[in-house]
């Protein structure tokens, strides 16, 4: 048989409930396969499978167990306070990740551990009895952008290989992100005992989301609203002049005293960058 057909039914039988039941349960007499769209030889590499039943069940066993611990892998590895809060809130893991793997096929993500996240955040924040309490949406949404933003970053062409900027021009680097939340999601930061157990606040409140390099783990810092108003309005290089004016015709003061502040803050954030020279004023 042609080893690619052959991995190819087996690919299905591990993936495909009705499949398996139609190959393996004993009561399951012998019939067609013509409702799964077979082949001739496709039907002939799944009857062997049928004839190894027993061998066979125990693989499909073994990675349908491994498919279910690797969405607590995939938000451990890119959702940890979306997964914390859940598991203070009781939730069961094991039901969420069968019920997420039945709708995606039983797809095996493999190495991407990102994308495997990102989806699994989707289909949490569609599960009513996720939502009930008020700010696990806004967590959610919080680490699905974050994981969205690595993807990403990890997808780009070389992102820190771009050249200086040009003399008194201060620019944004790859390394860092906005997010903007509608609740006091910093009440559960700042005590983690809390994630999950008590419903927060409504109140806008600004982050800047940022890795020291492409091997670090994922930072954030709360952030005043005059440093999200300087992030946003550097959305293309400019000196610390056109800085000004920019800010002013987005509706902010042109200048505050605290200025310089909010530019080291985002510079300790890895948001920003500057020539050696330094802004222009």
């Amino acid at each position: 048989m042609n080893p690619q057909i052959v991995w190819h039914v087996w690919r299905r039988i591990m993936r495909e409930p009705e499949l398996q039941h139609a190959l393996f349960a004993p009561d399951e007499p012998a019939r067609s396969l013509e409702r799964f769209d077979f082949t001739e030889e496709e039907c002939e590499a799944a009857w062997a499978y049928a004839q190894q039943g027993e061998r066979a069940q125990w693989f499909v066993t073994n990675y349908r167990f491994r498919l279910t611990n690797s969405f607590l892998n995939a938000l451990e590895t890119g959702a940890p306070l979306t997964l914390r809060a859940l598991l203070a809130r009781g939730a069961d893991i094991p039901a969420l990740s069968r019920a997420f793997l039945d709708r995606h096929a039983w797809k095996d993500y493999g190495p991407y551990v990102h994308a495997y996240c990102r989806d699994a955040l989707r289909f949490l924040s569609e599960q009513p009895d996720v939502m009930a309490i008020a700010g696990l949406a806004d967590l959610i949404e919080f680490e699905r952008d974050t994981v969205t933003w690595l993807i990403a970053l990890g997808a780009a062409p070389a992102p820190l290989e771009a050249g200086a900027p040009a003399a008194g021009v201060i620019e944004r680097t790859p390394l860092a992100r906005y997010h903007r939340c509608s609740v006091r999601l910093s009440a559960w930061l700042r005590d983690k005992a809390l994630l999950g157990k008590t419903p927060l606040v409504p109140g806008v409140e600004h982050y800047i989301v940022h890795l020291p390099d492409l091997q670090s783990a994922v930072r954030f810092a709360l952030v005043p609203p005059r440093v999200a108003a300087i992030y946003d309005a550097l959305d293309t290089p400019r000196t610390r002049a056109s800085l000004s004016d920019v800010l002013r015709e987005r509706g902010h003061a042109a200048h505050t005293d605290h200025d310089d502040e909010c530019l080291a803050m985002l510079a300790r954030c890895h948001a920003i960058r500057a020539s050696a020279d330094g802004p222009a004023s």
